[in-house]
Protein backbone atom coordinates (compact mmCIF):
# COMPACT_ATOMS: atom_id res chain seq x y z
CA UNK A 1 0.00 0.00 0.00
CA UNK A 2 0.79 3.50 -0.10
CA UNK A 3 0.48 4.34 3.59
CA UNK A 4 2.70 2.24 6.27
CA UNK A 5 2.43 2.48 9.90
CA UNK A 6 5.89 2.33 11.88
CA UNK A 7 5.84 1.68 15.72
CA UNK A 8 8.59 1.69 17.78
CA UNK A 9 8.06 -0.75 20.99
CA UNK A 10 10.07 -0.54 24.16
CA UNK A 11 11.73 -3.68 26.14
CA UNK A 12 9.17 -2.99 29.18
CA UNK A 13 5.32 -2.94 28.95
CA UNK A 14 5.73 0.46 30.63
CA UNK A 15 7.80 2.18 27.95
CA UNK A 16 6.05 5.16 25.84
CA UNK A 17 6.25 3.89 22.22
CA UNK A 18 6.08 5.78 19.49
CA UNK A 19 4.40 5.63 16.32
CA UNK A 20 4.03 7.15 12.47
CA UNK A 21 1.76 6.80 9.89
CA UNK A 22 3.70 7.54 6.58
CA UNK A 23 2.83 8.09 2.90
CA UNK A 24 5.29 6.80 0.52
CA UNK A 25 4.09 8.83 -2.56
CA UNK A 26 3.49 12.31 -0.58
CA UNK A 27 6.81 11.56 1.19
CA UNK A 28 5.23 13.00 4.75
CA UNK A 29 4.26 12.46 7.72
CA UNK A 30 -0.27 11.96 7.92
CA UNK A 31 -0.28 11.39 11.51
CA UNK A 32 1.92 10.30 14.72
CA UNK A 33 1.83 10.29 18.13
CA UNK A 34 3.21 8.45 21.10
CA UNK A 35 1.56 5.92 23.52
CA UNK A 36 2.29 5.33 27.61
CA UNK A 37 2.91 2.39 26.48
CA UNK A 38 1.74 -1.50 25.36
CA UNK A 39 -1.95 -1.54 26.95
CA UNK A 40 -2.18 1.01 24.66
CA UNK A 41 -1.04 -0.10 21.36
CA UNK A 42 -5.01 -1.49 20.70
CA UNK A 43 -5.35 2.27 20.03
CA UNK A 44 -3.52 1.95 16.59
CA UNK A 45 -6.09 -1.11 15.51
CA UNK A 46 -8.16 1.83 13.48
CA UNK A 47 -4.93 3.48 12.47
CA UNK A 48 -3.54 0.41 10.68
CA UNK A 49 -6.59 -0.30 8.67
CA UNK A 50 -5.46 -1.92 5.68
CA UNK A 51 -1.93 -0.69 5.96
CA UNK A 52 1.31 -2.84 6.34
CA UNK A 53 2.55 -2.38 9.71
CA UNK A 54 6.39 -2.08 10.42
CA UNK A 55 8.05 -2.42 13.91
CA UNK A 56 10.95 -1.30 15.47
CA UNK A 57 12.75 -3.06 18.49
CA UNK A 58 15.07 -1.19 20.75
CA UNK A 59 18.74 -2.34 19.98
CA UNK A 60 19.49 -2.74 23.85
CA UNK A 61 17.82 -6.27 23.94
CA UNK A 62 19.47 -7.11 20.57
CA UNK A 63 23.40 -8.79 20.46
CA UNK A 64 25.07 -7.66 17.20
CA UNK A 65 28.23 -10.26 16.46
CA UNK A 66 30.11 -11.43 13.36
CA UNK A 67 31.16 -14.54 14.17
CA UNK A 68 33.95 -17.18 11.63
CA UNK A 69 31.88 -20.60 10.51
CA UNK A 70 34.14 -23.16 10.48
CA UNK A 71 34.39 -25.08 7.54
CA UNK A 72 33.40 -24.13 4.28
CA UNK A 73 30.83 -21.94 5.71
CA UNK A 74 28.24 -24.41 4.16
CA UNK A 75 24.69 -24.58 5.13
CA UNK A 76 25.77 -27.23 8.22
CA UNK A 77 28.12 -25.04 9.57
CA UNK A 78 25.33 -22.53 9.97
CA UNK A 79 23.79 -25.17 12.10
CA UNK A 80 27.13 -24.21 14.94
CA UNK A 81 25.87 -20.37 14.82
CA UNK A 82 24.31 -20.68 18.23
CA UNK A 83 27.38 -22.62 19.64
CA UNK A 84 29.64 -19.92 18.17
CA UNK A 85 27.86 -17.55 20.93
CA UNK A 86 28.35 -19.25 24.03
CA UNK A 87 31.49 -17.63 25.05
CA UNK A 88 29.54 -14.27 24.23
CA UNK A 89 26.23 -14.40 26.39
CA UNK A 90 25.37 -15.19 29.72
CA UNK A 91 22.49 -17.13 28.90
CA UNK A 92 21.40 -20.42 27.46
CA UNK A 93 22.28 -20.19 23.70
CA UNK A 94 19.06 -22.43 23.38
CA UNK A 95 16.83 -19.61 24.42
CA UNK A 96 18.58 -17.33 21.66
CA UNK A 97 16.57 -16.27 18.31
CA UNK A 98 19.07 -15.82 15.77
CA UNK A 99 18.93 -14.02 12.50
CA UNK A 100 21.73 -13.82 9.41
CA UNK A 101 21.84 -10.40 8.22
CA UNK A 102 25.12 -10.93 6.11
CA UNK A 103 27.17 -13.79 4.85
CA UNK A 104 30.76 -13.15 3.36
CA UNK A 105 32.53 -16.83 3.16
CA UNK A 106 33.06 -17.63 6.32
CA UNK A 107 32.22 -14.44 8.31
CA UNK A 108 28.77 -14.06 9.13
CA UNK A 109 26.96 -10.65 10.67
CA UNK A 110 24.68 -11.98 13.41
CA UNK A 111 21.57 -10.71 15.22
CA UNK A 112 20.46 -12.49 18.36
CA UNK A 113 17.77 -11.89 20.89
CA UNK A 114 15.88 -13.98 23.33
CA UNK A 115 12.83 -16.16 22.25
CA UNK A 116 11.11 -14.66 25.44
CA UNK A 117 11.78 -11.27 24.62
CA UNK A 118 10.34 -11.87 21.08
CA UNK A 119 7.10 -13.73 22.34
CA UNK A 120 6.62 -10.27 24.46
CA UNK A 121 6.88 -8.49 21.65
CA UNK A 122 4.02 -10.22 19.39
CA UNK A 123 2.09 -11.24 22.31
CA UNK A 124 1.71 -7.17 22.41
CA UNK A 125 0.80 -6.41 18.99
CA UNK A 126 -1.35 -9.55 18.83
CA UNK A 127 -3.44 -8.82 21.50
CA UNK A 128 -3.55 -5.52 19.86
CA UNK A 129 -5.19 -6.87 17.15
CA UNK A 130 -2.04 -5.60 15.08
CA UNK A 131 0.77 -8.16 12.88
CA UNK A 132 3.69 -7.12 11.96
CA UNK A 133 4.67 -7.15 8.35
CA UNK A 134 8.91 -6.59 9.43
CA UNK A 135 10.22 -6.47 12.85
CA UNK A 136 13.90 -4.74 13.02
CA UNK A 137 16.31 -2.79 14.92
CA UNK A 138 15.48 0.84 15.47
CA UNK A 139 19.32 1.46 14.72
CA UNK A 140 19.37 -0.16 11.68
CA UNK A 141 17.35 2.19 10.71
CA UNK A 142 19.07 4.63 10.81
CA UNK A 143 21.30 6.64 7.73
CA UNK A 144 24.20 4.67 7.31
CA UNK A 145 27.07 7.10 7.65
CA UNK A 146 29.83 7.17 4.81
CA UNK A 147 32.46 7.78 7.57
CA UNK A 148 32.12 7.06 11.37
CA UNK A 149 28.50 6.28 13.16
CA UNK A 150 24.97 8.30 12.59
CA UNK A 151 23.24 8.82 15.50
CA UNK A 152 19.71 10.66 16.48
CA UNK A 153 18.36 11.40 20.41
CA UNK A 154 15.55 9.99 21.49
CA UNK A 155 14.07 11.02 24.86
CA UNK A 156 16.74 9.78 27.50
CA UNK A 157 18.49 7.93 24.96
CA UNK A 158 20.67 7.88 22.22
CA UNK A 159 20.60 5.27 18.81
CA UNK A 160 24.01 4.56 17.29
CA UNK A 161 24.29 3.15 13.91
CA UNK A 162 27.79 1.95 13.74
CA UNK A 163 27.93 -0.15 11.22
CA UNK A 164 25.89 -1.52 7.73
CA UNK A 165 25.14 -4.29 10.44
CA UNK A 166 25.60 -3.22 13.91
CA UNK A 167 24.49 -0.48 16.26
CA UNK A 168 24.09 0.23 19.97
CA UNK A 169 21.49 2.26 22.33
CA UNK A 170 22.69 4.73 25.07
CA UNK A 171 21.34 6.10 28.05
CA UNK A 172 22.12 10.02 28.45
CA UNK A 173 23.78 9.59 31.50
CA UNK A 174 25.98 7.50 30.28
CA UNK A 175 26.98 8.33 26.83
CA UNK A 176 29.83 10.44 28.25
CA UNK A 177 31.96 7.19 30.28
CA UNK A 178 31.11 4.86 26.98
CA UNK A 179 32.48 7.49 24.38
CA UNK A 180 35.33 7.84 26.68
CA UNK A 181 36.38 4.53 26.10
CA UNK A 182 37.09 4.85 22.39
CA UNK A 183 40.50 5.53 20.91
CA UNK A 184 40.75 7.26 18.46
CA UNK A 185 37.13 8.85 19.22
CA UNK A 186 34.50 8.04 16.90
CA UNK A 187 33.65 10.25 14.29
CA UNK A 188 29.41 10.76 14.70
CA UNK A 189 27.00 12.06 12.46
CA UNK A 190 24.42 13.48 14.33
CA UNK A 191 20.71 14.01 13.25
CA UNK A 192 19.99 15.50 16.22
CA UNK A 193 21.34 18.67 18.19
CA UNK A 194 25.11 18.14 19.59
CA UNK A 195 24.94 16.99 22.98
CA UNK A 196 27.87 19.14 25.25
CA UNK A 197 31.11 18.42 26.54
CA UNK A 198 30.62 14.34 25.59
CA UNK A 199 33.63 12.66 23.46
CA UNK A 200 33.88 12.07 19.61
CA UNK A 201 34.23 13.92 16.81
CA UNK A 202 30.65 15.28 16.26
CA UNK A 203 29.09 16.40 12.69
CA UNK A 204 25.60 18.29 12.38
CA UNK A 205 23.69 16.72 10.18
CA UNK A 206 20.09 18.33 9.25
CA UNK A 207 18.19 17.90 12.35
CA UNK A 208 14.94 15.14 12.13
CA UNK A 209 12.65 14.67 14.01
CA UNK A 210 13.41 10.48 15.24
CA UNK A 211 10.73 8.16 13.15
CA UNK A 212 10.72 10.82 10.48
CA UNK A 213 14.55 9.90 10.46
CA UNK A 214 13.65 6.04 10.88
CA UNK A 215 10.54 5.32 8.49
CA UNK A 216 12.73 6.20 5.40
CA UNK A 217 15.44 3.63 6.76
CA UNK A 218 12.83 1.05 7.75
CA UNK A 219 11.51 0.94 4.29
CA UNK A 220 14.61 0.90 2.59
CA UNK A 221 16.05 -2.15 4.96
CA UNK A 222 15.75 -6.10 4.21
CA UNK A 223 16.49 -6.61 7.82
CA UNK A 224 13.58 -8.81 9.53
CA UNK A 225 13.43 -10.60 12.46
CA UNK A 226 11.04 -12.55 11.53
CA UNK A 227 12.38 -15.65 10.37
CA UNK A 228 12.68 -19.21 11.45
CA UNK A 229 9.54 -20.05 14.03
CA UNK A 230 9.19 -16.73 13.75
CA UNK A 231 8.38 -16.31 9.69
CA UNK A 232 5.27 -14.69 8.51
CA UNK A 233 2.66 -16.62 6.61
CA UNK A 234 3.28 -16.07 3.10
CA UNK A 235 0.96 -13.70 0.93
CA UNK A 236 -0.29 -16.73 -0.80
CA UNK A 237 -1.77 -18.55 2.07
CA UNK A 238 -2.99 -15.48 3.53
CA UNK A 239 -5.07 -14.88 0.74
CA UNK A 240 -6.44 -18.61 1.10
CA UNK A 241 -7.32 -18.08 4.43
CA UNK A 242 -11.38 -16.79 3.54
CA UNK A 243 -11.43 -20.15 1.86
CA UNK A 244 -10.19 -22.69 4.65
CA UNK A 245 -13.70 -23.47 5.93
CA UNK A 246 -15.26 -24.32 2.16
CA UNK A 247 -11.62 -26.92 2.16
CA UNK A 248 -12.80 -28.02 5.65
CA UNK A 249 -16.68 -28.65 4.07
CA UNK A 250 -14.92 -31.11 1.32
CA UNK A 251 -12.32 -32.53 3.51
CA UNK A 252 -15.27 -33.62 5.70
CA UNK A 253 -17.74 -34.86 2.87
CA UNK A 254 -14.43 -37.46 1.33
CA UNK A 255 -13.93 -38.84 5.27
CA UNK A 256 -17.86 -39.09 5.68
CA UNK A 257 -17.61 -41.28 2.28
CA UNK A 258 -14.93 -42.87 3.84
CA UNK A 259 -15.41 -43.82 7.21
CA UNK A 260 -19.30 -42.77 7.02
CA UNK A 261 -18.75 -40.77 10.75
CA UNK A 262 -21.49 -39.11 11.78
CA UNK A 263 -19.26 -36.03 13.38
CA UNK A 264 -18.07 -35.26 9.98
CA UNK A 265 -21.73 -35.05 8.49
CA UNK A 266 -22.70 -32.33 11.22
CA UNK A 267 -20.04 -30.14 10.24
CA UNK A 268 -19.99 -30.47 6.57
CA UNK A 269 -24.13 -29.64 6.96
CA UNK A 270 -22.78 -26.46 9.02
CA UNK A 271 -20.22 -25.28 6.76
CA UNK A 272 -23.00 -26.20 3.65
CA UNK A 273 -25.18 -24.22 5.37
CA UNK A 274 -23.17 -21.17 6.02
CA UNK A 275 -21.78 -20.90 2.47
CA UNK A 276 -25.47 -21.61 1.00
CA UNK A 277 -26.74 -19.17 3.07
CA UNK A 278 -24.16 -16.16 2.13
CA UNK A 279 -25.03 -16.83 -1.70
CA UNK A 280 -28.49 -16.72 -1.41
CA UNK A 281 -28.39 -13.50 0.48
CA UNK A 282 -26.68 -12.03 -2.44
CA UNK A 283 -28.54 -13.92 -5.00
CA UNK A 284 -32.13 -11.95 -3.77
CA UNK A 285 -30.00 -8.61 -3.18
CA UNK A 286 -29.46 -9.06 -7.15
CA UNK A 287 -32.68 -10.49 -8.39
CA UNK A 288 -35.30 -9.27 -5.88
CA UNK A 289 -38.12 -10.19 -7.54
CA UNK A 290 -37.12 -14.40 -7.34
CA UNK A 291 -38.23 -15.56 -3.64
CA UNK A 292 -37.20 -19.37 -4.81
CA UNK A 293 -33.57 -19.86 -4.44
CA UNK A 294 -32.86 -23.79 -4.89
CA UNK A 295 -29.76 -23.47 -6.60
CA UNK A 296 -28.08 -20.20 -6.82
CA UNK A 297 -25.13 -20.81 -9.50
CA UNK A 298 -27.42 -22.68 -12.00
CA UNK A 299 -29.88 -20.00 -11.61
CA UNK A 300 -27.17 -17.31 -12.32
CA UNK A 301 -26.26 -18.91 -15.77
CA UNK A 302 -29.64 -19.30 -16.54
CA UNK A 303 -29.97 -15.33 -16.20
CA UNK A 304 -26.63 -14.78 -18.23
CA UNK A 305 -27.81 -17.30 -20.75
CA UNK A 306 -31.55 -15.29 -21.30
CA UNK A 307 -29.41 -12.36 -21.32
CA UNK A 308 -26.77 -12.74 -23.72
CA UNK A 309 -26.52 -10.42 -26.36
CA UNK A 310 -28.76 -7.47 -24.08
CA UNK A 311 -26.13 -5.27 -24.19
CA UNK A 312 -25.90 -3.20 -21.05
CA UNK A 313 -27.72 -6.01 -19.36
CA UNK A 314 -25.01 -8.62 -20.33
CA UNK A 315 -22.45 -6.05 -19.13
CA UNK A 316 -24.19 -6.01 -15.43
CA UNK A 317 -24.27 -9.81 -14.56
CA UNK A 318 -20.57 -10.21 -16.68
CA UNK A 319 -19.62 -7.25 -13.85
CA UNK A 320 -21.27 -8.91 -11.38
CA UNK A 321 -19.85 -12.28 -12.29
CA UNK A 322 -16.21 -10.48 -11.24
CA UNK A 323 -17.79 -8.91 -8.47
CA UNK A 324 -19.30 -12.04 -6.63
CA UNK A 325 -16.25 -14.00 -6.07
CA UNK A 326 -15.30 -10.95 -3.81
CA UNK A 327 -17.68 -11.29 -1.18
CA UNK A 328 -16.83 -15.05 -1.17
CA UNK A 329 -13.57 -13.97 -0.18
CA UNK A 330 -14.46 -11.78 2.48
CA UNK A 331 -17.93 -12.97 3.93
CA UNK A 332 -17.34 -9.99 6.86
CA UNK A 333 -18.89 -7.55 3.72
CA UNK A 334 -22.94 -7.86 3.74
CA UNK A 335 -24.22 -6.29 1.15
CA UNK A 336 -27.24 -4.16 2.24
CA UNK A 337 -27.96 -3.00 -1.49
CA UNK A 338 -26.75 -2.88 -4.86
CA UNK A 339 -27.48 -0.39 -7.38
CA UNK A 340 -25.80 -1.04 -11.40
CA UNK A 341 -25.83 2.27 -13.51
CA UNK A 342 -25.31 0.86 -17.18
CA UNK A 343 -23.95 4.42 -18.34
CA UNK A 344 -21.77 4.69 -16.29
CA UNK A 345 -20.55 0.88 -16.28
CA UNK A 346 -20.64 1.23 -12.21
CA UNK A 347 -22.27 -0.54 -9.18
CA UNK A 348 -23.01 1.38 -5.99
CA UNK A 349 -22.88 -0.94 -3.15
CA UNK A 350 -24.34 -0.36 0.79
CA UNK A 351 -22.64 -2.97 2.98
CA UNK A 352 -22.42 -3.93 6.74
CA UNK A 353 -19.47 -5.18 7.82
CA UNK A 354 -17.72 -6.12 11.14
CA UNK A 355 -14.16 -3.63 11.14
CA UNK A 356 -13.40 -0.75 9.27
CA UNK A 357 -10.83 -3.22 8.40
CA UNK A 358 -13.20 -5.44 6.56
CA UNK A 359 -14.08 -2.69 4.01
CA UNK A 360 -10.09 -1.81 3.62
CA UNK A 361 -9.35 -5.80 2.56
CA UNK A 362 -12.73 -5.82 0.45
CA UNK A 363 -11.30 -2.60 -1.60
CA UNK A 364 -8.26 -4.11 -2.21
CA UNK A 365 -9.58 -7.39 -3.61
CA UNK A 366 -12.01 -5.44 -5.51
CA UNK A 367 -9.55 -3.09 -6.71
CA UNK A 368 -8.22 -5.86 -9.23
CA UNK A 369 -11.46 -5.61 -11.73
CA UNK A 370 -12.75 -2.00 -10.65
CA UNK A 371 -11.80 1.15 -9.64
CA UNK A 372 -12.75 1.60 -6.03
CA UNK A 373 -14.30 4.70 -4.62
CA UNK A 374 -15.11 5.02 -0.98
CA UNK A 375 -17.96 6.98 0.13
CA UNK A 376 -19.57 7.45 3.48
CA UNK A 377 -18.55 5.06 6.18
CA UNK A 378 -19.87 5.19 10.03
CA UNK A 379 -19.48 2.60 12.79
CA UNK A 380 -22.76 1.92 14.90
CA UNK A 381 -23.41 -0.77 17.13
CA UNK A 382 -20.61 -2.56 16.99
CA UNK A 383 -21.02 -2.45 12.98
CA UNK A 384 -19.33 -0.39 10.28
CA UNK A 385 -21.42 0.62 7.57
CA UNK A 386 -20.14 2.30 4.45
CA UNK A 387 -20.84 2.94 0.78
CA UNK A 388 -18.39 2.12 -2.30
CA UNK A 389 -18.75 3.23 -6.07
CA UNK A 390 -17.10 0.39 -8.21
CA UNK A 391 -16.63 1.03 -11.87
CA UNK A 392 -15.32 -1.60 -14.05
CA UNK A 393 -11.93 -1.37 -15.74
CA UNK A 394 -12.58 -3.52 -18.33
Amino acid sequence: MNEILLIRLGAQASDVIDWLVWSRSEREIIASGTLAGAEALSQLQERAGGRPVIALVPAADLLFKTVALPGRGGRQALKALPYLLEEEVATDVESLHLVVLQQQGNQVQLLAVDHQRMQQWLAWLSAAGLTAERILPDVLALPLATTGWSAVALRDLWLFRTGAWSGMQVENSWLGPLLQGFDPPPVIVSYSPLPVDVPGEWQSAPAELPLHLLVAGALESRVTLLTGAYRRQPEWQRLLQPWRKVGLAVAVLAALWLGNQVLFLQQLQAEAKSVKAQTVTLYKQLFPGETKVINAKSQMTQHLKALDGKGATTSFVRQLMLLGPVFGQVPAVRPDLLRYDAARNEFRLQATAGSYQDFDRFRQLAGEQFTVQPGDMKSEGGKVQGTLVLRSKS
